[in-house]
């Protein structure tokens, strides 16, 4: 015959005590020492990064100059070693820019945008009539309606830049050369031959809300 409960008295029996005492110490143990390996552990890195294209050293950003229709074709007289390579001139940690006291050849008019696609050349003279190139660009400066252009041979499998001359000025200098527009007639370096272009008129109305 089972214990009776005296009355008015909350009774428990000496198993059901047991699990009880058994799952409060099961739960308290998770909370101490399992709960605390499964929180993602944030480490916070003060060091510097080796970053080959980082302020000052001025190298392209593209990684296949080749085949790659955006990558300039530009030149770069200084010599690279990277980081990780066994020539003891590897390139140097570079501090951020904040860290410079006297900071030199920095541009004073905004900064050069990424070339784009801007229009296409037709070939006007010649046997291959139909011939098709496109015209490669992007604004040098703020202010001043100076433009750099290249564009591409439709020959071989890899994708050589070509310059492009008006005037008799390169279009591939530092200060560019004057803005294209559509009916002008270029001369493209490689193919000894001048080319009708053909803009994309692709501009948009815009204006500044602060004024």
């Amino acid at each position: 015959m089972g214990k009776k409960c005296i009355p008015g008295l909350f009774c428990i029996e000496n198993m059901t005590l047991f699990i009880m005492v058994v799952v409060i110490v099961i739960i308290i143990y998770y909370f101490y020492s399992i709960a605390p390996k499964d929180k993602q552990t944030i480490v916070i890195n003060n060091s510097i990064p080796q970053n080959p294209n980082m302020w000052g050293v001025g190298l392209a950003t593209r990684l296949d100059p080749f085949n790659d229709p955006y990558a300039p074709p530009l030149k770069n007289d200084a010599l690279f070693y990277p980081p990780n390579s066994s020539d003891i001139r590897g390139q140097p940690v570079i501090a951020p820019p904040s860290m410079y006291n006297n900071q030199i050849n920095v541009q004073t008019r905004g900064l050069n945008t990424s070339y784009q696609q801007v229009g296409i050349l037709t070939k006007s003279s010649g046997n291959q009539e139909n011939m098709i190139l496109p015209l490669m660009g992007r604004r040098t400066m703020v202010g001043r309606d100076k433009w750099q252009y290249y564009t591409m041979s439709n020959t071989g499998n890899i994708s050589t830049k070509l310059p492009i001359s008006v005037n008799g000025r390169s279009c591939t200098s530092e200060n560019g050369c004057d803005s294209i527009n559509n009916g002008d007639v270029v001369y493209v370096e490689g193919y000894d031959s001048t080319f009708r272009v053909t803009v994309y008129e692709n501009n948009l109305f815009q204006y500044l809300p602060v004024l």
